[in-house]
């Protein structure tokens, strides 16, 4: 089976959502990426599951060339139709996965990745692509959801985020990160951390999660502990309904050397 079906299925259906969603259309982190890439104007970009290709977008004045990979051929022809509708020649997009680059080595000045490893089935694979395809002295920065230390708290979150979307492999944690950067000759710095905060309902909207699966869910966020649910700030309304939490989010940056 294609490890990368589940993400094609989930994808394909939800392409506009992810075009439209303010989430991913207008992050502060997309800022937050701007000001820690420094790009003088020459630089080569690659983004990796780019989905809609707001951030690649994002960096389009500050870049020559970028271009948008993704595993959904929908994420694709939605983020390509964008690019001609604003007249930015120099940013394209085609399919493909995170572990099979078809790209030369040390061909980017940068790489991004936004709110995507955590769908990526061979992550270990996929940072040995992205070191690959980076020029030395070249930066891959990373924004994505983490998981807590606490292995309780780990799987919680993981599993929270699986129930709802069944193309969810796995955040890491933050010692995981470190060791996948310096196994694939990345020096890695902390940007910034931040709660991501998430409204229920848009999410659960967004997910297409299917009504038993829901009830799943807010059956697994009832049974977490104080100190989860303090975590995760975690919501619910007088009827004992999720109204929103937070996912732990982090802006990583790897400079090759």
């Amino acid at each position: 089976m294609n490890p990368y079906s589940k993400a094609e299925k989930q994808f394909s259906q939800n392409a506009e959502n992810y075009r439209d969603s303010p989430i991913f259309s207008a992050g502060k982190e997309l800022e937050w990426m701007k000001t820690a890439a420094k790009a003088k104007g020459d630089e080569h970009l690659l983004d990796i599951g780019c989905a809609a290709g707001h951030t690649v977008f994002s960096f389009s004045d500050v870049i020559s060339k970028g271009i948008g990979i993704d595993v959904t051929h929908k994420m694709i022809e939605v983020a390509t139709a964008l690019a001609d509708e604003r007249q930015l020649n120099h940013i394209t997009f085609e399919q493909a996965s995170a572990d099979a680059l078809p790209f030369s080595d040390a061909s980017f000045d940068l790489v991004t990745c936004r709110f995507a490893a955590h769908h990526f089935p061979h992550l270990p694979a996929a940072m040995s692509e992205i070191s690959r395809v980076l020029k030395k002295g070249g930066k891959f920065l990373l924004v994505d959801h983490y998981a807590p230390e606490n292995q309780a708290q780990d799987d919680f979150i993981n599993h929270l985020n699986r129930l709802r979307d069944p193309s969810h492999v796995r955040e890491s944690s933050l010692s995981e990160w470190k060791e996948l950067f310096a196994d694939n000759h990345l020096t890695k710095e902390d940007i910034r951390y931040w709660d991501l905060h998430i409204d229920y309902q848009d999410w659960i909207i967004r997910g297409r999660t299917p009504e038993n699966v829901q009830k799943e869910i807010v059956a697994h966020l009832h049974a977490a502990d104080d100190e989860t649910k303090q975590l995760f700030q975690l919501q619910f309304d007088e009827h004992r309904q999720p109204t929103s939490f937070c996912l732990k989010a982090a802006l990583l940056q790897g400079i090759k050397h």
